[in-house]
């Protein structure tokens, strides 16, 4: 199930005569998304075939990214050549399109899981892990709950990694988790977790949190402000929760006749000092930022911005 990277690659290797048929079809989801699906000319001309598999597509959890996929349909020897020996599927990001066999292969996960995962792919591809790539640590929600970044730094997480390390590779663990999220509500048993890391099997939280990545993206950082003033003492204590991993951003505004700056504290430990403070969250839930008055008095402000 690894990704197709190289879009040249399909290119020259899936001739526009190899996929001879197909065209949109109705998802029969409640937004009436079409979805385009390809079908090779080595199968006969039978439109439930297609239409069978954009239901399928449908019922899947899932936003408006469906109507951007194209789903080729081919047999397995054209999926190994395209996508590997041994590959059953694979996804290009570049023109969000998935290579599958639409038949059921002996000793492999039914057809219709395996797409499932590489719909996964599809899903980070189009959702915003912001500053990491979602396509290799997963979406924000999700990678922040496995604590994506802070596996990567310990080296039991490889994100993007589709060599040596993909057992741990953080973007096939996330689209594995959303394959065992759609069998479970579509009541499918499962075929297995064998693909990843056992320690990557989502919990029930982070399939909550997964689904609320899918239906709810997010999209970028939120903005707020903290006050405070000086009067008496030299420091003022706030408590910053960071329930998201990723770019924390606070701004000092002070009175021109005072001096005050931010210190910021990581379990007792300071980490950053100065009127503007930029810091990666990588696994941390709570934060102590410090106003610390130098001269003067008067009140200030710190805007702050966070996942």
């Amino acid at each position: 199930m690894k990704r197709l990277l190289a879009v040249v690659v399909v290119a020259l290797a899936l001739p526009a005569s190899a996929l001879a048929w197909g065209g949109s079809y109705p998802s029969g989801d409640s937004n009436g998304t079409f979805v385009q699906i390809q079908v090779s000319d080595t199968y006969p001309v039978d439109q439930t075939l297609p239409q069978g598999w954009a239901t399928y597509l449908g019922s899947l959890v899932h936003g408006p990214e469906l109507a951007q996929l194209t789903l080729d349909l081919i047999p397995l020897s054209s999926v190994q050549s395209l996508c590997g020996l041994g590959a059953l599927a694979c996804y290009d990001p570049l023109r969000q399109e998935i290579f599958a066999s639409p038949e059921d292969q002996l000793d492999a996960p039914p057809a219709k899981e395996i797409v499932t995962h590489e719909y996964g792919h599809h899903i980070a591809n189009n959702r915003n892990d912001a500053p990491w790539p979602a396509l290799d640590y997963g979406t924000k929600r999700w990678s922040s709950y496995e604590n994506i970044c802070a596996k990567a730094a310990g080296g039991t997480a490889s994100p993007g990694d589709e060599g040596v390390n993909y057992f741990q590779n953080s973007g096939e663990a996330f689209a594995e988790s959303y394959r065992v999220l759609n069998l479970q509500k579509l009541g499918l048993p499962s075929s297995g977790w064998d693909i990843v890391d056992p320690s990557f099997f989502p919990d029930a939280n982070a399939l909550t949190l997964l689904e609320e990545d899918v239906t709810a993206p997010w999209t970028g950082p939120t903005a707020s402000k903290l006050h405070g003033s000086f009067g008496t003492g030299v420091v003022r204590t706030f408590s910053v929760k960071t329930q998201l991993d990723g770019s924390l951003t606070a701004r000092l505004v002070s009175p021109t006749t005072s001096k005050m700056r931010l210190a910021l504290y990581n379990e007792g430990t300071l980490v950053l000092r100065g009127t503007t403070i930029r810091y990666q969250i990588c696994g941390e839930r709570t934060l102590m930022l410090k106003v610390e008055r130098i001269s003067g008095r008067g009140a200030f402000t710190v805007n702050l911005s966070k996942p």
